[in-house]
């Protein structure tokens, strides 16, 4: 793993000086249960380089016009975009990469659920999720952490963006590292509390996603299936 700074003992102080600021962070109002992980990982997708407020008013905006996950997972991209609205950030692009992180668990499960992964183990569980199409790394950590209770700090562009400005991680990290080093200085038992304070953070001072900014991934949107 590359170090997050040149004195990685340094950023340990800075991390940690921030977390104790912080303090530890819950659950917001509104946000879908933990324990249904399909709402998880929607809600993740709309929250990778937004805002909380957002995620959730555009969750809510969604299962307001689906019926259920199922058909959602069938909407196409315009669709979705039209229901999320124009001004949300980078709209074209989250609404192509939902459609692909659902119709993938669709191809596997022959249904929009991941209660097979309920039985199995922790790193069958990762691979699992980390390989879906369309998924951000932002997005998979987030349904890992919150809905199968794997370590890790979720980070996005923005969060990223707020940790080069307090010093604790320097410019060029990537953010794989970045994620690495975090869920290496916090323990797993705070890991959920240290994401919601992190993600209020994000939300008050960071960009909300309004900087237009492309991230680039490996993963594919996937092709768009036909509707039904």
């Amino acid at each position: 793993m590359t170090s997050v700074r040149k004195n990685p003992a340094n950023a340990s102080k800075k991390l940690s000086a921030l977390l104790r600021k912080l303090g530890s962070g819950s659950p917001p109002r509104d946000l879908p249960p933990a324990d249904d992980p399909i709402a998880t990982i929607i809600v993740s997708m709309l929250l990778w380089d937004s805002t909380t407020e957002k995620a959730i008013g555009g969750f809510q905006k969604l299962m307001n016009e689906a019926v259920d996950y199922n058909d959602l997972r069938v909407c196409m991209p315009h669709e979705t975009m039209e229901i999320l609205g124009v001004r949300y950030p980078r709209v074209q692009e989250r609404s192509q990469r939902l459609r692909a992180v659902l119709r993938s668990i669709y191809l596997r499960e022959h249904a929009v659920s991941l209660n097979a992964l309920k039985s199995q183990g922790k790193r069958e569980v990762k691979k699992y999720i980390e390989s879906l199409d369309g998924i951000t790394p932002f997005a998979a950590n987030r349904v890992l952490l919150l809905s199968f209770d794997t370590h890790g700090i979720p980070v996005d562009e923005q969060l990223k963006e707020l940790l080069v400005d307090a010093e604790v991680c320097e410019p060029e990290v990537e953010i794989p590292d970045l994620t690495a080093w975090l869920a290496s200085q916090v323990r797993a038992e705070d890991a959920a509390g240290t994401h919601y304070a992190l993600q209020a953070w994000s939300d008050k001072h960071g960009s909300g996603g309004s900087s237009g900014r492309t991230v680039v991934s490996r993963k594919s949107a996937g092709t768009p299936a036909r509707r039904g």
